[in-house]
């Protein structure tokens, strides 16, 4: 399947829309990785991605908003930590300025399924920059049809900006320059400094 669409992601912040690349196939993904420098091909064809300093998940830069729906629902610990919705603002802010202003580079979107049952399975959304991860998403999720991508509207959404980097961490009272930050009331997460795929299909599988 290469479906591309004018999806709307005004409603994220999202001005630029002229690049994006909604469910490609994955013929056409391991394409544009290769194409893109992202990654190489093994001998038997697989998609080889080098994911930097990061070759597992960061759980000590992992944080949950702490607001009305989540303050009474988690359990607050050294796994499930707090962070300031402020933060959140300001590096959500940060992730979406990096998405607006790189309007040359394309934005490829994996809508799909967490769960098979219909009613109760989740619909999933994930923004990246970087095409192997979505390609990545497209092997971890169920994979909709083209009439279930037409009425599509996610439940969940995940924008990676691996690229981004939060430099006033020790101001905000972080681990590091990299964030992984959950908003269950806004049911969104965004993804930076760290370019490990496993991030997004865990931010899922909580």
């Amino acid at each position: 399947m290469h479906f591309q669409s004018n999806i709307d992601l005004s409603h994220l912040g999202i001005t630029q829309d002229k690049n994006i690349n909604r469910n490609l196939s994955m013929e056409k993904l391991v394409e544009e990785t290769v194409l893109n420098g992202e990654g190489v091909l093994g001998l038997n064809g697989a998609v080889m991605v080098d994911t930097g300093s990061y070759t597992g998940r960061s759980p000590d830069d992992k944080y949950f908003v702490d607001e009305t729906s989540s303050t009474k629902n988690l359990w607050w610990g050294p796994v499930n930590k707090k962070v300031d919705e402020k933060i959140f603002n300001e590096l959500y802010n940060k992730v979406i300025k990096y998405y607006n202003n790189n309007n040359e580079s394309k934005t490829y979107v994996f809508d799909g399924f967490a769960g098979a049952d219909p009613e109760h399975r989740l619909n999933v959304r994930v923004l990246a920059k970087k095409s192997w991860q979505a390609h990545f998403c497209h092997n971890m999720f169920i994979r909709p049809n083209l009439n279930e991508l037409v009425d599509f509207e996610a439940d969940f959404t995940i924008i990676n900006a691996s690229d981004v980097k939060n430099e006033n961490y020790l101001e905000h009272g972080l681990n590091s320059d990299t964030f992984i930050l959950f908003h269950l009331g806004r049911k969104i997460a965004i993804i930076g400094g760290t370019e490990y795929g496993g991030e997004m299909k865990k931010g899922i599988f909580l």
